[in-house]
């Protein structure tokens, strides 16, 4: 092909093509894939795990010709690759970028922890401040509990114990009087030429009736005069009786404890009105004044 260029015909496309061939570099050795900078070239090397003398080896197939022929650019990126100098500060500057990182993760994590271990605190002080609230309700709780069994139960809040559970039970060796608020409408003493052997307090039917101490059941069923009754010997060997009741929660023989619930009261046998008909025994003897020995016991009505 003839390389006369005629003054007004333009090149072939053949032409140009076989021009370009002659200077055209492989597309991989031009500037534009060249590595512009030493510390680009030296990160692109750590990633893929080689290093600057590696690189020489690989570029060692170009002669000096060539490289010439490729223009500054190419020289100067095949000098990047192989400096020392400009390799290993690349690398320290990497270095030091990732130590950057790796110090801005630690307190991170450090903060992390600090805020953690705050609220972690802050938890354990709300919890605290709920439990000591709760315990304070519970004890407020038990106390109302216990100041009312005492006054039902006309004792002392001393002799008054509350279980977890609420509920209220005298200690061992209290006495309480076998109703709450007890009326007093009959006293002990002699009535239609016989003597009345114990005290009556009025109360409604079906009014709960509990024993006054530990005791043991030896009576229960019905008598004449005293209808439906309850007879209970206590420790110390008194005996109490429950007249005119209308129902019986317990059996002969059965153990109760103070403040017991051991049958209602009613109208049953000779009575003219609903009523508790209470006699002391003491030692299982004669009756005597139930409000006088119950004062003894520190119980008044």
């Amino acid at each position: 092909m003839s390389n006369y260029v005629g003054r007004h015909r333009p090149q072939t496309r053949a032409e140009r093509r076989a021009l370009e061939g002659r200077r055209r570099l492989p597309k991989a050795l031009t500037a534009g894939y060249a590595l512009p900078t030493a510390a680009a070239a030296t990160l692109v090397l750590s990633a893929g795990g080689a290093t600057a003398a590696q690189s020489s080896a690989l570029t060692s197939g170009i002669n000096g010709t060539q490289l010439a022929a490729f223009g500054a650019p190419q020289a100067k990126a095949q000098t990047a690759l192989t400096d020392p100098a400009l390799a290993q500060r690349s690398k320290t500057e990497v270095a030091e970028t990732v130590a950057t990182y790796s110090d801005l993760a630690e307190r991170r994590q450090e903060s992390n922890l600090s805020v953690a271990e705050s609220q972690g605190r802050q938890q354990e002080r709300q919890r605290i401040a709920r439990d000591k609230k709760r315990k304070a309700i519970a004890a407020k709780k038990r106390e109302q509990a216990k100041k009312a069994a005492a006054e039902d139960m006309g004792v002392s809040p001393d002799s008054v114990k509350v279980g977890a559970d609420g509920k209220a039970t005298i200690a061992e060796g209290t006495w309480v009087l076998p109703l709450a608020n007890p009326v007093l409408t009959s006293g002990f003493g002699p009535r239609w030429g016989r003597l009345h052997a114990g005290d009556d307090f009025g109360v409604a039917v079906g009014t709960p009736l509990r024993s006054m101490s530990n005791g043991v059941v030896v009576f229960a069923g019905q008598q004449s005069g005293y209808g439906t009754m309850v007879d209970i010997k206590y420790s110390d060997g008194t005996i109490s009786r429950y007249g005119h009741m209308s129902a019986i929660h317990v059996s002969v023989g059965q153990q109760v404890s103070t403040g017991q619930t051991v049958g209602l009261s009613g109208n049953t046998g000779r009575s003219t009105g609903p009523h508790l008909h209470l006699e002391i025994h003491p030692g299982g003897g004669a009756p005597v004044p139930p409000q006088a020995w119950l004062a003894g016991k520190g119980l008044h009505y």
